[in-house]
């Protein structure tokens, strides 16, 4: 590699470095609540700084519209669908659990029908089969 395809390389992932703090910085000043989420997001799911933010406006999103509530278990069941796209309840549950440390099979169930009748969720049946979603998903 000659010293113009180095240059030309470094130019590049500067360009991307300075595109994913500007995201960083679009995300801070606008919501402190979207930059804590995006940070979970990173932790919990090592997922990279970039995805980590997109997918924090739709947590944020979907927990505005549960009312302000401080509900541990829902804003997991959010986190965890907005992360890993649709999963099985039994999916669900082990997820939950991988990053809360606890919730009962029929606590989550539950909490999923509550979520599905504020419209933040939707659970499609399949055979004896659940699987749940996030509303805003397409």
């Amino acid at each position: 590699m000659n010293i113009e395809e180095r240059l030309a390389r470094i130019e590049a992932l500067l360009a991307e470095l300075l595109e994913r703090l500007r995201v960083i910085e679009e995300v801070t000043v606008g919501s402190s609540v979207q930059a804590r989420l995006a940070v979970d997001m990173v932790i919990a799911f090592s997922k990279p700084v970039q995805e980590a933010v997109k997918l924090a406006k739709v947590v944020a999103s979907a927990l505005e519209r549960l009312g302000g509530s401080d509900d541990d278990l829902a804003k997991a069941i959010i986190e965890v669908l907005a992360a890993n796209g649709p999963l099985s309840l039994r999916g669900l549950e082990r997820e939950v659990r991988r990053i809360r440390g606890h919730a009962s099979r029929s606590r989550i169930q539950a909490k999923v029908g509550e979520l599905e009748r504020i419209g933040i969720v939707r659970v499609e049946r399949r055979g004896r089969r659940m699987v749940i979603s996030l509303a805003t998903e397409e």
